[in-house]
């Protein structure tokens, strides 16, 4: 059989999709023949990249434009109008950006030729069976393709399958929108070939675990998870570089590579943290060996000539900082590799990580509050937060985070005390956004809703504009919901001085003449610190004798009984000189908890091989 993998939007034009390409991979395998088609890249091309790719990543995805934009091919009149689209569900949160709501209504004029266009292009390609993944907002587009491609004398096997699928949402699309014939939920590395095989006559009819059928009146048996990582193909990306290189856009930016080393969360598994909904139903971690993990993403770089190299998996498996790091530096591969970690690194660990190609990571912050970050079971503290994103200022590790609020329990002060805490911190990363907790499908705060204290739990409003469904349907529907704080509490009434600090700091770091800088330079006298900030006492400072000491001791994070003991001086002396560093905000407090703010970039030569004399205490 051929099979057909239609990327619709509002899929990143940025990068291959992942799970796209491991399925052609996986089809193949199988013995039938698969291709992808990235039509993204088409529309892309129509409206421009620029409004394309703010509709595709920079707006909160619960706000359902790129589903919006798409549901009038599908519904007609029966969703929302322009106006009261923008009025009642964008306005609120994006204010009054006049230039993306006339690009949404120029977009929705184009939809319809671009849409029969689509179709005409896949059924040149004559595909037995049309493959659609959808992840976050692309489930209407493949929709409003998939019904026109049904409509036809001849039409191809429609399967759904992706992120949008998984669980009740894929049993609930498969009732209420019959053109689709078959939904793969939940990892469909198996299932899907399996339902190859069953379409093709090579398997028997009957049930297969993860496949729900048109017509079946009960959810799917969950899907059969892949075990072992290193059995997996290569993803194939062909298609997604071809199509790039033929597109009108082809000079206008350069796509990257997308790699795959781990599935599910080693930390989730053992600490959900209570606001994430990406494992589903497959938090058990798996990861790919070391030497498979090299072998693929050096293969990948080869083939695509690509250094940018972004990895999909929800946390960096640690055996890989001392396996297949050195391996690529040893190597002498010159990649930018991503990667999602968890905040409490030590120092030589993201050493290990930079010498192996790692520019940029994203550590899930979230906050710098001790009490916030335990309410949601992240495993770490606002000082180790702190921490990691001044040595990866010094080694050359672009941070990407966002400060998250709104969480049941938590209390007004936490975040009176983060406003005054970020202007120190502005010579850092800033976060990339400031906003309130979205309540996702599968998070701990959606399965046991009540536990958390979280009343009226409903589909996010946009649902309601986008689907002419019932409450009950888009129940199923949704990964995106709204509630109610049992409390009654308004977390917008106490967030607002951290949403003015964040504003302050991200206009700091991207002003013409430059970012803040606080900056420590270590020599055999003492540290001279460079200072910036706009909360800076003095563009220089200079420590000597005992102030020098605690500095250099205070790396990370220290407790002033740890450094009375580390320097043998009286506790109330240390105390003293701690005061002076405080005053001259140069260094962060919490009781008796205390940590340097500056950058080092010469590092004392007592510090140079990760010599904490009074670590932070590890968090379980």
């Amino acid at each position: 059989m051929h099979v057909l993998f239609p990327v619709v939007p509002f899929a990143d034009i940025g990068r291959p999709a992942m799970g796209v390409g491991l399925l052609i991979a996986e089809a193949r395998e199988a013995g039938h023949s698969a291709e992808a088609v990235y039509l993204n890249i088409d529309l892309a091309a129509r409206i421009g990249l620029v409004p394309y790719q703010r509709i595709a990543t920079n707006f909160p995805p619960n706000l359902l434009i790129g589903e919006w934009l798409f549901a009038a091919e599908l519904f007609g009149d029966d969703i929302a109008s322009p106006e009261d689209f923008i009025r009642d569900i964008l306005l609120p949160h994006l204010g009054d950006d006049r230039e993306i709501y006339a690009a949404m209504r120029q977009i929705r004029t184009l939809l319809p030729d671009y849409l029969e266009a689509c179709v005409a292009e896949i059924l040149a390609r004559r595909p037995d069976v049309v493959g659609f993944s959808t992840v976050f907002h692309q489930t209407c587009a493949c929709l409003a393709l998939a019904r026109r491609l049904k409509a036809l004398p001849d039409p191809p096997v429609v399967v759904f399958g992706g992120a949008n699928c998984e669980g009740e949402m894929g049993w609930q699309l498969i009732r209420s929108f019959p053109w689709i014939d078959h939904v793969c939920s939940g990892e469909a590395d198996i299932s899907f070939p399996l339902l190859l095989d069953r379409l093709s006559g090579r398997r028997e009819p009957g049930p297969i675990p993860g496949v729900l059928d048109q017509g079946s009146a009960e959810a799917p048996l969950r899907s059969q998870g892949v075990t072992q990582m290193d059995r997996l193909p290569f993803p194939d990306f062909d298609d997604y570089f071809s199509r790039l290189a033929q597109s009108p856009l082809a000079g206008q930016f350069q796509g990257h590579l997308v790699f795959e080393t781990s599935r599910g969360c080693w930390w989730g598994a053992k600490h959900h943290c209570t606001f994430c909904g990406l494992n589903g139903d497959t938090m058990a971690f798996r990861s790919k060996s070391p030497d498979r993990a090299f072998d693929e993403i050096t293969w990948l770089a080869r083939r695509h000539k690509a250094s940018r190299v972004g990895c999909v998996d929800n946390i960096l498996d640690m055996k890989y900082v001392t396996t297949l790091f050195p391996r690529l530096a040893e190597a002498g591969y010159h990649l930018d590799l991503f990667y999602e970690v968890k905040s409490n690194l030590r120092l030589d660990q993201l050493r290990q990580m930079r010498a192996g190609g790692v520019t940029q990571i994203q550590p899930g912050i979230e906050s710098f509050s001790d009490r916030v970050l335990k309410l949601i079971d992240k495993g770490c503290t606002g000082f180790q937060n702190i921490q990691l994103m001044r040595w990866c200022r010094e080694l050359g590790i672009e941070v990407a985070w966002n400060v998250l609020s709104g969480f049941p329990g938590e209390e007004p002060e936490e975040y009176a005390a983060m406003a005054r805490l970020i202007p120190r911190l502005a010579h850092l990363d800033p976060p990339c956004s400031c906003g309130m907790l979205r309540l996702d499908r599968f998070s701990p705060f959606h399965s046991r809703a009540e536990d958390f204290g979280i009343r009226r739990m409903r589909p996010a409003r946009a649902y309601f504009y986008v689907y002419p469904l019932g409450r009950r349907e888009l129940s199923r529907l949704a990964y995106f919901f709204d509630f109610d704080h049992a409390s009654g509490c308004d977390p917008a009434s106490y967030v607002r001085p951290v949403q003015a600090a964040v504003t302050e700091w991200r206009n700091a770091c991207f002003a013409p003449e430059g970012r803040p800088v606080l900056d420590a330079e270590f020599g055999p006298d003492g540290v001279t610190i460079r200072d910036s900030r706009a909360v800076a006492t003095a563009p220089r400072h200079r420590l000597t004798g005992l102030a020098a000491q605690l500095y250099a001791l205070c790396d990370s994070t220290a407790s002033i009984a740890g450094l009375a003991h580390a320097t043998g001086q009286p506790e109330p002396r240390v105390e003293a000189a701690l005061a002076d560093l405080d005053r001259a905000r140069l260094v962060a407090r919490q009781g008796e908890r205390v940590l340097a703010l500056a950058v080092f970039r010469i590092r004392p030569p007592t510090l140079q091989a990760e010599s904490h004399a009074v670590p932070e205490p590890a968090v379980a």
